[in-house]
């Protein structure tokens, strides 16, 4: 029996912050109700320890992206998340890091967040690769959001410019997704 990709609390209460933060108060209860819709069941008050179907967040993300836009709404999403979801005490010791070492860091909590998915990751220099194999879900826009995350997490690490780019996706077709960073 296949495991069910689970995503810690963390994920819906920061998508839950940036959508009320840009797009007014109830914009998330207004997603909720478009995957209550779709018959996906979100509790009604996020219960912060608790852990929640992935396939139902990238629901939520193309539903927040059709209902909020703009086109890159999963990379500046993604961009804010790692703002709200990188503490205040750990940005300033980023800057004494490189985007190399915070990718092995998030690779090695990547399992406080989600039930599948390994994390390969690989650097030399100014370059830093990870690939991300046996997540739970294939979803192209959670991907553009990890592009988002990724990018603004080197730039916390003073990397200018943060360049992340999805070399390989499992939704076109790819073994793994992989994800390359440059700076």
């Amino acid at each position: 029996m296949t495991q069910q990709a689970l995503t810690f609390a963390t994920a819906f209460l920061t998508l839950r912050e940036y959508l009320d933060e840009h797009h007014g108060a109830g914009a998330f209860h207004r997603v909720r109700d478009g995957l209550a819709a779709r018959g996906l069941q979100l509790d009604p008050v996020i219960v912060p320890h608790r852990w929640y179907p992935t396939a139902t967040l990238c629901t939520a993300l193309d539903l927040a992206r059709e209902r909020y836009g703009p086109d890159d709404f999963y990379e500046r999403y993604g961009r804010a998340a790692a703002e709200r979801q990188v503490h205040l005490a750990f940005r300033f010791l980023l800057r004494f890091t490189t985007p190399a070492w915070l990718w092995q860091r998030g690779a090695g909590m990547w399992r406080r967040a989600h039930t599948t998915g390994v994390w390969n990751i690989e650097s030399r220099g100014r370059w830093v690769r990870g690939t991300l194999s046996d997540f739970g879900v294939v979803h192209v826009g959670y991907c553009r959001m990890l592009v988002g995350w990724l990018t603004r997490a080197c730039e916390m690490t003073g990397a200018r410019p943060g360049v992340v780019n999805h070399s390989a996706c499992r939704a076109l077709g790819a073994a793994a997704c992989v994800f390359e960073g440059e700076w």
